[in-house]
């Protein structure tokens, strides 16, 4: 057992010193680029390892055959490593995008760990990520569509332009992709909504059907979109009868969880430290208390867990008509009872949201509590069904 203990020890020992002795030869340069290149050919993956770790520091924007073998690092047991390879390929992405698109669309077979780097380094290069990507949207190879397109969207605006160039595109599939990946940008693809309500108007069905609903994701809040997937299912409701109800189903649910959403702001801001901690003291609204929150959102999960709220219940079979009643009701514990009730319905609680917003500074502490804990239940039910609708 020692023996072996002394081993695990020994390569651990070895593996801190040579990144510490890395460290030091880079910064003094003792070694050329070449020496590096010439050490991705050692029979010792660690060996190679360190040389790609050495010339992605000392070359990144020549250093593309250093990516296999940080793809390598990446892939190794040692989860120090396997983190020095993951940051440095994330490092030199934004000047190594079309090296690392080709390794995640021509390598079959790779790990989900081989993958995921890819993934984070391509989404680290922003922008000049997005053409090397849009190359291969269509013509995927060991990637697919979804998994490409999905990259795009989540190197967010610079993508917008050329997913809007796409879309007049002579090819039908290079286009439906286009539509997908604009709907999965929603509202940062705004600009797109003009160009999606023309596809939505003349396309072919498959490729109408994905702008019908993308157009409701990157514009929910616009009446225009109401209006023109409304006339839409006039004009051409036999074909797009099922995903144009979709849509507007979905216009119709992020328009009520906008208001929800803001009536819940408005009653996080009233609640101030009770539910942020002392920073929130000097915070002038909504916005300021966001930034004292971290949040780029105001998400409703990060709202119920600052607050200590449970996040699941189970359904309710409750009569709404019944609750509204039992809700104003004269006696404390009634009200209590039946906003609780309205927690477990989920989003089906969304008609409630007013009344239990009006139940905030109700004069009884409970019922207060139960109207904030139901409001907070049912806008994060909201929040996750908007979430499951965009898959």
């Amino acid at each position: 057992m020692q023996g072996g203990s002394g081993c695990v020890a020994s390569r651990v020992l070895r593996a801190v010193l040579s990144l510490v002795a890395l460290t030091l030869a880079c910064t003094a340069c003792v070694r050329s680029p070449e020496e590096w290149r010439a050490g991705l050919q050692e029979p010792d993956p660690f060996e190679r390892g360190m040389s790609a770790l050495a010339l992605a520091r000392v070359a990144p924007a020549d250093c593309a055959e250093a990516i296999p073998r940080l793809l390598e690092l990446v892939d190794l047991p040692d989860a120090r490593l396997a983190a020095a390879g993951r940051a440095e390929l994330a490092r030199v992405a934004h000047l190594q995008a079309e090296s690392l698109v080709y390794y995640l669309t021509e390598v079959p077979d790779s790990s989900p760990e081989f993958r995921s780097a890819l993934r984070a380094a391509l989404v680290a290069a922003g922008a000049p990520a997005v053409e090397p990507l849009r190359a291969r949207l269509v013509a995927s190879g060991a990637s697919n569509p979804r998994e490409i397109g999905q990259l795009l969207a989540d190197i967010g605006a610079s993508a917008v332009e050329p997913m809007l160039a796409d879309l007049r595109d002579a090819e039908s599939r290079r286009r439906l992709c286009a539509a997908w990946v604009l709907g999965r940008l929603g509202p940062r693809a705004k600009s797109a909504a003009a160009a999606l309500a023309e596809l939505l108007e003349r396309d072919e069905l498959a490729v109408a059907r994905q702008a019908a609903l993308s157009l409701a994701d990157v514009a929910p809040l616009e009446e225009s979109t109401r209006a023109t997937l409304t006339a839409a299912l006039a004009r051409r409701g036999g074909e797009l009868a099922s995903p144009l109800r979709e849509a507007l189903a979905r216009l119709a649910l992020q328009r009520a969880a906008q208001g929800v959403r803001e009536e819940c702001e408005r009653m996080l801001f009233a609640l101030g430290s009770e539910a942020f901690g002392p920073a929130s003291e000097s915070c002038a609204g909504p916005e300021e208390l966001r930034r004292a929150a971290g949040e780029r959102h105001l998400h409703l999960t990060y709202c119920a867990l600052a607050l200590g709220l449970p996040l699941e219940r189970s359904g309710s079979e409750s009569d709404p008509a019944r609750l509204q009643e039992r809700l104003d009701d004269q006696d404390p514990a009634t009200r209590s009872h039946a906003a609780l009730e309205i927690a477990l319905l989920g989003a089906r609680g969304l008609p409630f949201a007013q009344a239990l917003a009006s139940h905030l500074r109700d004069p009884h502490p409970g019922v207060a509590l139960s109207a904030r804990y139901a409001l907070l239940q049912v806008l994060r039910a909201c929040a996750l069904a908007l979430q499951r609708s965009r898959k």
